[in-house]
């Protein structure tokens, strides 16, 4: 089984590859970042007298000590193997090209004996075309020294900068190890390997071979690519990508002076949330996929208008302008005909496989093109995506529920809860307002008053509707959805319950009042404004939070009271999010110290996870996860603007 928790990513917006601690190559998306995972297995081995009698791979920790680290400030993941027997040393270089999609694997053989040694490498790879493991084909052309694989139109071609000394198509795994390939061209079959002989390296000699592996929808195509990475060059390709990243991150690197930590993961945030946008479309998925069976979760590789609206803002605010303009208008484009939008849809804009719709999703994409508006004062965008406004606020005032007045019955933000949310309906206010506020920027006056006011309203019966005298804080949720046994518990004790009759004669049970700790809440104020900062009841539901939610073994803030989701962790977006309101609160302190925690507990590539272990603190799920980076950015952005950095 592939691994769950990641460890590298390279790409183009295009290509996007995971790759482990140990340098094996596991998942391999295209042609988008969302679909399709090409990857079976592949593997490197290296065939010296000094290891054995036998090839031994790359990735193997028994064999090799190996560490890790990306090429300065870049995209090109670097892992270095240091046998523990025979003194030699093997570094890897990854990288995706960026305006073609070749990967690059350099392979850097170092001989630090005092001996000769002889040295041949070997290249396995097994590979399920467009996530199947039937009807895949594989042959080798000898005049183009190039292994193919192909079905119904997809080609991965994968080749060398120089010609191999033997090749396989086809159950040729075993022989990876054994270095005798049997020269068949073709079969029917997924896998193929090459050997290569890099002859005999004298004492501190080195040598490097490149490996390039390319897709297409032809086999000219994949040539093309081939021919091209073997006319450049690794070497001047992996100039073109440092060159390419150095140029994307210029804006990053104008951050004021912070800690060299702090910055680096910024900049590597930055980084993050490029690869995890589709470059052609403007979607951004949530995480690189893991889960494909969802053994664990619903899957991350989607876009969540929800997530990619959070995104697009902490880009708008690195300075990425173009960046979040993408994604509005991929919103735009792929918004429902009702004028909502889905839970969560493929980068291509395709529905994608759902549990429940949302409200915030649509409240919170309004919303962020205010905001967009409102650092770039783009009014060109504002009148290309009015029908979007339009549409949307038809929506959200369509949406509602006839007993609160408020926005009707969704899913909660964590996907779990059915009812009438105090973070949904915030989501609501702000994006009504927000919409109001482009009318009256483009001159759409007739709806200026109508949909302000709607906000307005919207802002008072979320005050009386979630404000719980009795306990002095806000509601999480106000009706809910229950079983019946439940409903009939809460009926007979004379609190308020409703039943909703579908329209196939299907009951849903309801209960007014949640009053659990739930971090979401934050949202009352910040991003979506319904709340000041300092407004008491805010400030006395804060208090609760913090006491409720904040882990006693290894600090950080769980979602919520009672979350069991992986064993109910702390997550750094919601830690994030707290120090986001202290920031706004000017409790610059505690801000800081949640920053602090956030940095504790990266990766040691410099990624941040969705979740950090209750009890040990290592990172417990999802890496990289977007909204985590986003977050982080915007803590980081407001912290400097104050100059608490």
């Amino acid at each position: 089984m592939k691994p769950m928790i990641g460890t590298a990513i390279v790409g183009n917006g295009r290509v996007l590859a995971e790759i482990n601690a140990t340098g094996e190559l596991y998942r391999l998306f295209w042609p988008s970042i969302d679909t399709y995972q090409q990857v079976h297995e592949t593997w490197p081995t290296v065939l010296t007298p000094v290891l054995g009698d036998r090839a031994v791979r790359l990735d193997d920790e028994n064999l090799w000590d190996i560490a890790q680290d990306y090429l300065n400030d870049t995209n090109v993941l670097i892992t270095e193997a240091k046998s523990r027997r025979g003194n030699c040393r093997v570094t890897t270089l990854d990288f995706v090209v960026p305006d073609r999609d070749i990967m690059v694997r350099v392979f850097e053989f170092s001989n630090r004996s005092g001996e000769s040694v002889p040295v041949s490498f070997l290249y396995y790879g097994s590979w399920h075309i467009n996530e199947g493991h039937l009807n895949n084909g594989a042959t080798f052309d000898d005049d183009r020294d190039i292994m193919f694989h192909y079905k119904r139109g997809t080609w991965l071609a994968v080749a060398g900068n120089s010609s191999p000394a033997a090749y396989q198509c086809g159950w040729c795994a075993d022989n990876s190890f054994s270095g005798e390939l049997n020269g068949n061209n073709l079969s029917m079959a997924s896998d193929g390997c090459q050997a290569w002989d890099l002859c005999i390296l004298q004492p501190g000699q080195s040598k490097a071979m490149a490996v390039y592996l390319t897709a297409g929808h032809s086999r000219q195509g994949v040539e093309e690519n081939i021919f091209y990475a073997r006319q450049r060059g690794w070497d001047s390709l992996l100039k073109e990508t440092s060159d390419y990243w150095v140029t994307y991150l210029q804006k990053a690197f104008a951050l004021p002076p912070a800690g060299r930590e702090i910055k680096r993961i910024y900049v590597r945030s930055v980084m993050t949330l490029k690869l995890l946008m589709n470059r052609e479309t403007g979607g951004i998925i949530a995480a690189p996929e893991f889960d494909e069976s969802y053994q664990s979760s619903g899957g991350y590789g989607y876009c969540w208008p929800r997530d990619g609206a959070f995104i697009a803002h902490a880009m708008l605010k690195a300075g990425y302008h173009e960046y979040a303009r993408d994604f509005y208008l991929w919103a735009a484009a792929f918004q429902n005909p009702d004028g909502g939008w889905s839970q969560r849809y493929y980068t291509s804009g395709a529905l994608a496989p759902g549990w429940g719709d949302q409200l915030d999703e649509s409240g919170s994409v309004l919303w962020g093109m205010w905001e967009y508006y409102q650092q770039t004062k783009d009014i060109k965008f504002l009148e290309e995506i009015w029908p979007t406004v339009s549409k949307g606020v038809d929506f959200l005032l369509n949406f509602t529920d006839e007993v609160s007045g408020l926005s009707g019955l969704s899913w909660d933000l964590w996907e779990e809860r059915f009812g009438v949310h105090a973070y949904s309906c915030a989501s609501v206010y702000a994006g009504l307002r927000g919409a109001g506020q482009i009318a009256e920027v483009i001159g759409k006056n007739e709806f200026v008053d109508k949909w302000l006011e709607a906000s307005v309203v919207i802002k008072e019966t979320i005050n009386k509707y979630f404000w719980d005298a009795e306990v002095e804080r806000y509601l999480r949720t106000g009706w809910i959805a229950v079983n019946y046994d439940e409903f009939a518990r809460r009926k007979s004790s004379g609190r308020g319950t409703r039943e909703l009759i579908g329209r196939k004669g299907q009951i849903t049970y309801l209960v007014f009042g949640d009053d659990r700790a739930d971090i979401s809440l934050l949202g009352l104020t910040v991003p979506f404004g319904v709340l000041n900062p300092d407004d008491e009841g805010m400030q006395k539901t804060v208090e609760h939070l913090v006491k409720s939610l904040t882990n006693p073994d290894v600090g950080g803030i769980h979602r919520y009271l009672g979350d069991n989701y992986i064993g109910g962790n702390p997550w750094v977006l919601t830690t994030l999010w707290l120090g986001l309101y202290e920031a706004a609160l000017g409790k610059w302190d505690e801000a800081v110290g949640r920053l602090n925690w956030a940095v504790e507990h990266r990766t040691s590539l410099g990624f941040l996870p969705e979740q950090v272990d209750r009890h040990g603190g290592h990172i417990a799920w999802v890496v990289p996860l977007a909204w985590s980076h986003a977050m982080y950015i915007l803590l980081v952005n407001a912290l400097t603007e104050a100059k608490k950095l």
